[in-house]
């Protein structure tokens, strides 16, 4: 069987990244696919810039134990911490960031940074629907102070639960574009931020269009219509459009049929 270690659909197909016989593979889901899921997890291991490395500590019934989450690379991008990574800081440096606002249905807004060239890939990633940047700045030492400060200013989230951006696979989208833009043009007019021209990115045309609301399924099995952030949309034979939180199957081990 396979080790899931990551699900991706940020570039556009949806990609498993596993661990098989402690090498690192990625496999490319095509068209149709089966794969059933295992209720055994362990720890995933962590990544550095150099590439993925297994687990020291050959951790159960996790998804990343402590030792792995304290090494991996990921920490320096998402919450600024780049204690492991000393020679990402300098490099960070010279980098632009962005502070940007995300929106996921009709009524959440999340506030959070990343790279500027990285900007749409990461909505992609966590599936939001709209988009807009407020900020940018260059390197990492401002930005994630002024993250906090527009969070608690306004209230914006700084992650989204799976199971609420799951209940927002259906909504009415013109009414979610109206409120996201009338909160970016709110955090304009406050001046909390330095001038900014709001531009609202609509992302609809990087997901699977559902022509009824999805159902949950805990395994894989009929056509791959795409994906939308974490969440694995398929349709089965019967017509039934059903989503999976690839999120919760990090960690598990699984086996593609042929």
């Amino acid at each position: 069987m396979l080790h899931l270690v990551r699900f991706h659909s940020g570039e556009g197909t949806p990609k498993v990244i596993h661990w098989k016989e402690w090498e690192i593979g990625e496999l490319e889901l095509s068209k149709s696919e089966e794969i059933d899921f295992s209720g055994r997890k362990a720890c995933i291991g962590w990544r550095s810039p150099e590439g993925y490395h297994p687990c020291p500590n050959f951790a159960i019934n996790v998804q990343q134990c402590p030792t792995c989450s304290r090494r991996d690379v990921s920490r320096a991008y998402t919450v600024g911490d780049f204690s492991g990574y000393p020679q990402l800081y300098e490099e960070a440096k010279r980098e632009e960031y962005c502070l940007y606002l995300a929106g996921f249905g009709e009524d959440i807004v999340k506030c959070g940074v990343t790279r500027r060239e990285r900007f749409e890939e990461r909505m992609r990633e966590q599936g939001a629907d709209f988009g807009a940047i407020v900020a940018v700045y260059l390197g990492p030492d401002e930005i994630y102070r002024a993250e906090e400060q527009l969070q608690a200013r306004f209230g914006f989230a700084n992650a989204v639960r799976m199971a609420e951006k799951i209940d927002r696979l259906s909504f009415d989208r013109e009414k979610a574009r109206r409120n996201f833009a009338a909160v970016v043009e709110m955090v304009r007019n406050s001046e909390v931020l330095p001038e900014f021209e709001p531009r609202v990115i609509d992302f609809s045309p990087s997901y699977p269009v559902l022509g009824s609301v999805p159902r949950q399924a805990y395994f894989i099995k009929g056509r791959i219509m795409g994906a939308k952030g974490e969440i694995l949309l398929f349709k089965s034979a019967e017509g039934q459009v059903f989503a999976v939180n690839m999120r919760r199957k990090v960690g598990a081990f699984f086996e593609r049929k042929e």
